[in-house]
Parts: structure tokens; C-alpha cells; sequence
């Protein structure tokens, strides 16, 4: 028999594809069995997001000596008064004046062709009827979004409970539920300690970065407005704040819708105005807020944000789009924490309580049936 074998260059490039087929198929399979099972795998990636802003809540509340479901119902109820208070918002912003908001639309963009038309001799009709019919399919994907979260808030009743009930046994037995995780991995319990305590870190700072910048734009974008006259400033400030947790794509639009309202009611130089304010507060959120709250904790390359942002509307439509970059952001952390062990590092003989992070511990369950983190 001949002794033959591939080259060297066949060999790797075979070992890699193979490889990199069973990877695909293993995040195929994953997607489908998440696709089908969306009406739990949501609420319980919802729960932890939401969970990771109210645990400071609860975890004070412990603190001063509040039994840990009491504590996890005020975390709760505080998160109920904040959906309710969106959600007027919202409806009183959007609901009732949309059909105006969507007029000043369509009239601000034809005041732009109008200004370009006599400025520069040119005919933009049709590009003009192009621009308003996809821009009006946008805003009504984007809006449909919005008011699709709203619905799963107000119509969705099961969606709603289960997201909710989800919320409080995180806030009341989470560290429970890790100590039980952890004790399911023996071998690797301070590694994968270090990994969850990692991502979790990481989507805490996200969500709550993300919320502050959205907030200050939101804010800064609706006081220029209503400095400068424009109508509907409370839609474009909620817009704004809404759109401001999907990044790059939603503060372009809530930018655009800005400025084409301000088209609409005052012409080419009011117009002109808003853009300086949409990007004035846009140029501070970017390169201020973004670093400072998001960028140190949060290390993600522009273009996978975008592509990321991309992949999750396609999945999940606008909360695919919400969702997808704390998810990453919460995997990078997780990758990131690996590689720093060591590949001969000898596994666990012993489970341990240390954790890696500020030398917490986490301790059994106590004899009110939850545990503590101390």
C-alpha cells in the first residue's frame, strides 16, 4: 500500500472546514430549538436584562434586612412603575398624533427636494416619492416594533406574567440558582464562577450605559426641539430614548425624524438647526457618554455592533435588535474570561466558595431558603 498523504496546506484546510461545519450546524440546531421555544427563551433573556438593572434594588433592601421575597417584590414594583409610565408615554406621544407625526414627515421631505429642486435646478420628483414610500415602510417597521413591545406589555398576557414571574425569582433566589449551577460543575466551579460573574458585569454596565446615553439624548435632542420651536417634541424625544437602545441605526432615524419634522413646520433653515442639534448631542453621546459608561466595559468593534444589530432584526425583528448586543457583549466577556486560564491548568479537585471577582463568596442557602452573596 503507498504511504501516501495530503499536503500539509489540504490537511489543515480539510481539519479547519469540517470543523467549522459541525460549529454551523451546532448554532443551527441552537437557533431552531430557541426559535421554537421562543415564548420561554424570551421572557428568560428579558428576566436577566431586567434582572441585572433591579438587583441593586433588592440586594440594598437584603442589606437593611428585608425578608428576600419582600425585597424582590419592591424591585419588581419598581420595574411595573416604570413599564406603566412608558407605556403612557409612549401611547400619549405616538398612539394619538401619529398620523400628524407622519404627515410632517412626508411634507419635510418634500421641502428638502423642493429647496434642492430650486437651488440646483434639478427634478427629484420621483426620487422624492421613492424617499417618502421607504422612509414611511421604515417608520412603520420601526414604529410597529415599538408598538410591538408595548403590545407584549399590555396584550400579552402569559408573555407578560411569565416575564414578570421570571424577574422576581431572579431578584429572590438568584444566587440560590448559581450556587445550585455551580455545584453542578465541580471540576470547573471557579472557572465557570469567574465566566457568569464576568457576564454578568458586562450586561449590567450595557444595559445601564445604554440607558443613560439614550436618556441624555433623548433629552438634549427634545430640548432643542422645543427651543426651536418644532412640533411633536415629546415623540421625538420618546422615539429618540426607544430607538436610543439600538445602536448606530436607531439614532440615525430618531435624528432623521427629528430634523424632517423641523423640514416641515420651518422650512429649510429650522431644518438645518435641528440637524446642528441632532448632531451636536449625537457628537457628545459618542465620543463623551459612549466611553465613559458603555466603551470601557463594553469593548465591541463598530462593525460587529452593526452586523450584530443586523443578525438579531433578522431573528427576532426590532427585540431581536434590542437584544443582540448585550447577548454579545455578555459572550465576548465570557470568551475573554477563558483565555485567561491557562490550557494546562489542572482542573478543581475540590469545589470552592472563593470567587474570583472582589473575593466574593457565595454561601449555601440559609434556613429561609435563600442564599446570600457576601
Amino acid at each position: 500500500m503507498s504511504d501516501w498523504r495530503p499536503p500539509r496546506w489540504l490537511d489543515v484546510a480539510t481539519g479547519w472546514s469540517w470543523r467549522l461545519l459541525v460549529v454551523v450546524a451546532a448554532v443551527a440546531v441552537a437557533a431552531a430549538a430557541l426559535t421554537a421555544l421562543s415564548a420561554v427563551v424570551l421572557p428568560l433573556l428579558i428576566g436577566l436584562i431586567l434582572t441585572s438593572v433591579l438587583a441593586p434594588i433588592s440586594t440594598t433592601l437584603l442589606a437593611r434586612g428585608w425578608k428576600p421575597g419582600l425585597a424582590a417584590f419592591a424591585g419588581l414594583f419598581a420595574l411595573l412603575v416604570f413599564v406603566a409610565l412608558f407605556v403612557w408615554l409612549l401611547l400619549a406621544a405616538l398612539v394619538g398624533p401619529w398620523t400628524t407625526i407622519s404627515d410632517q414627515i412626508g411634507a419635510g421631505i418634500d421641502v428638502l427636494v423642493g429647496e434642492f429642486n430650486d437651488r440646483f435646478n434639478g427634478d427629484l420628483t420621483e426620487v422624492s416619492d421613492d424617499i417618502r414610500s421607504g422612509a414611511s415602510k421604515i417608520v412603520a417597521v420601526l414604529l410597529g416594533g415599538v408598538l410591538g413591545v408595548v403590545g407584549i406589555a399590555v396584550g400579552l398576557v402569559t408573555t407578560l406574567f411569565l416575564t414578570l414571574t421570571v424577574v422576581f425569582f431572579y431578584l429572590k433566589d438568584g444566587p440560590m440558582m448559581w450556587a445550585w449551577f455551580l455545584g453542578q460543575t465541580p471540576g470547573h466551579r471557579d472557572l465557570v464562577d469567574r465566566v457568569g460573574r464576568a457576564m454578568w458585569a458586562k450586561l449590567n454596565a450595557f444595559v445601564r450605559g445604554t440607558a443613560t446615553v439614550a436618556l441624555v439624548d433623548a433629552v438634549g435632542i427634545a430640548i432643542g426641539a422645543w427651543i426651536l420651536g418644532v412640533p411633536s417634541v415629546a415623540a421625538i424625544g420618546v422615539l429618540t430614548f426607544t430607538l436610543g437602545f439600538i445602536p448606530f441605526f436607531g439614532a440615525f432615524f430618531a435624528g432623521a425624524i427629528a430634523v424632517t419634522i423641523a423640514l416641515a413646520d420651518g422650512g429649510l433653515n429650522r431644518g438645518l438647526l435641528m440637524l446642528l442639534v441632532v448632531l451636536v448631542v449625537q457628537q457628545l453621546e459618542s465620543n463623551v457618554l459612549q466611553p465613559i459608561l458603555v466603551g470601557r466595559a463594553v469593548r465591541l468593534h463598530p462593525l460587529v455592533v452593526a452586523l450584530g444589530v443586523i443578525a438579531g432584526g433578522s431573528i427576532g425583528g426590532v427585540l431581536g435588535m434590542f437584544l443582540s448586543i448585550p447577548l454579545i457583549a455578555a459572550v465576548t466577556a465570557a470568551v475573554t474570561e477563558v483565555r485567561r486560564t491557562p490550557l494546562d491548568t489542572p482542573l478543581d479537585t475540590t469545589p470552592s466558595d472563593d470567587a474570583a471577582d472582589g473575593g466574593q463568596t457565595i454561601e449555601p442557602p440559609d434556613a429561609s431558603g435563600a442564599a446570600a452573596l457576601t
